[in-house]
């Protein structure tokens, strides 16, 4: 697997038979049979070199959206003889989830907050635009005394967008028991299996 927002390629290496006139086709196809052209994030790069011919698939930057089957089709037809010989090779792309940018924030402001008084810790978890597939987070807050869950003083909001994911926790009202460090943990997935979490 590769990080998304990395370059990444494929490599297709179709040797040619000593004396053959009629010089392979060859192209990259997806899982859905689609033939794979130069786009805005991905360039084929063919090269003919002694009895090779090499067709690069580069993926710059590599997007979540590009895991899944490629298939590499070489084929040689001779209509005059009636002749279509086709070989072909399939690669998995799975691509990883990059681990997201992270901010917290607190109200009120400052260093020191006062017993009955209430706190508002936001933890927001942004993922690059590489990352242009349906992902899904879920988080736990941790606190001195361990996991923190809705209840009588505590509440966990969360929003979540393509990009990110907001979760919030209300203390309210604050007592001594809750000194301490904070911790706000979050997991990304996909239902998708070419796409792996991080």
């Amino acid at each position: 697997s590769s990080i998304a927002g990395s370059v990444y390629s494929l490599v297709c290496n179709v040797k040619v038979v000593d004396g053959l006139v009629v010089v392979p086709d060859v192209v990259w196809r997806m899982k859905d049979g689609r033939v794979l052209v130069n786009g805005t994030n991905t360039t084929l790069t063919r090269t003919v070199s002694g009895g090779n011919i090499t067709l690069n698939l580069t993926f710059s930057p590599l997007l979540t959206s590009h895991g899944g089957q490629y298939t590499c089709v070489a084929t040689i037809s001779i209509p005059q003889i009636s002749l279509n010989v086709t070989n072909s090779s399939t690669v998995t792309v799975s691509v990883q989830i990059p681990v997201p940018n992270v901010t917290i924030s607190f109200v009120p402001l400052g260093s020191s907050v006062y017993s009955g008084n209430l706190i508002n810790i936001s933890c927001v978890f942004t993922v690059p635009s590489e990352v242009d597939s349906s992902v899904m987070f879920n988080n736990l807050w941790i606190g001195p005394q361990g996991p923190i869950v809705n209840g009588n003083r505590t509440t966990i909001t969360t929003a979540q967008s393509i990009m990110f994911y907001n979760t919030t926790l209300l203390i309210n009202p604050l007592n001594p028991s809750d000194t301490g460090i904070y911790w706000c943990v979050a997991n990304i997935f996909s239902n998708s299996s070419y796409i792996l979490a991080s």
